[in-house]
């Protein structure tokens, strides 16, 4: 079966807030060698993150671009800019 988004779609919605919905939300999201990141945190720190960018006035569908080596803040902030509803552009190597 195909996956057909409703009309308005938010893809970190999908991932993140999702599984919270779903009551996996102290599933780990995210494993590094230092640290694991539950979906409940990863979601609260992009919604920070989401937070963050607005009030600076950045507005849906904005470009913010992003330029961070891969750390827990690396997803945290591409799914904050996904939650405020603007365009991830990417710079990181």
């Amino acid at each position: 079966m195909a996956f057909i988004p409703p009309e308005r779609f938010n893809i970190a919605d999908y991932f993140l807030d999702d599984r919270i919905r779903e009551g996996r939300g102290d599933r780990i999201a995210l494993r590094t060698a230092a640290e694991t990141l539950t979906y409940d945190q990863v979601s609260a720190q992009a919604s920070r993150f989401a937070g963050l960018i607005a009030r600076f006035g950045c507005r849906p569908g904005d470009r913010v671009m992003i330029a961070l080596p891969d750390t827990p803040h690396f997803p945290a902030a591409l799914f904050g800019i996904l939650k405020a509803g603007c365009q991830v552009v990417m710079v990181n190597p």
